[in-house]
């Protein structure tokens, strides 16, 4: 129990590691804020959701997700958010993370069965509010999760459960 549960602090911990790099707040021109690095951790955490699922790893899914929103939790009450709104907050988030992981993972497969980015580049404009350029949109993001979607497409079960991935930048 001990070794899968520090499994999955692995995980997350390359999962916001990842999500911190000045890429996405430079190239992408994502807002360094609290809002814009909550969506690239969603849908970093996401691509790996989703590689769980095809490789049906139900557990370490759910263990991901309680520790991610520990994680937010923590961070709003860093952030100076009262106890009594802690729940209420995290409520919301967690409402708009599921919003989030249904559309990109079907996003995730329309685009491996069809070839079309359109589901996903519409979520991620939806999304991350300040991210409106369509040369950014249609350019470094398009590349960045396609690269990804392919990348843990073909990640084997063993891979994902020992943390022995490395997201793509471009």
């Amino acid at each position: 129990m001990l070794k899968k549960k520090q499994n999955s602090l692995i995980i997350y911990t390359i999962i916001a590691e990842q999500s911190r790099k000045p890429y996405f707040f430079s190239k992408l021109k994502i807002s360094n804020n609290f809002d814009g690095r909550l969506e690239i951790l969603s849908l970093n955490l996401i691509l790996i959701l989703w590689s769980l699922k095809k490789n049906n790893v139900v557990d370490l899914s759910q263990e991901l997700m309680d520790i991610f929103f520990q994680d937010l939790d923590n961070s709003l009450r860093e952030l100076g958010v009262s106890d009594l709104s802690v729940g209420k907050k995290i409520k919301i988030l967690a409402e708009n993370f599921f919003g989030r992981l249904n559309t990109y993972t079907i996003g995730f497969e329309e685009y491996l069965t069809k070839g079309r980015f359109l589901k996903i580049k519409s979520s991620v404009k939806k999304n991350i509010k300040d991210l409106s350029d369509e040369k950014i949109l249609d350019g470094f993001l398009k590349k960045y999760v396609l690269t990804n979607i392919k990348y843990f497409g073909t990640l084997k079960k063993n891979q994902v459960l020992n943390g022995d991935f490395q997201f793509k930048c471009i």
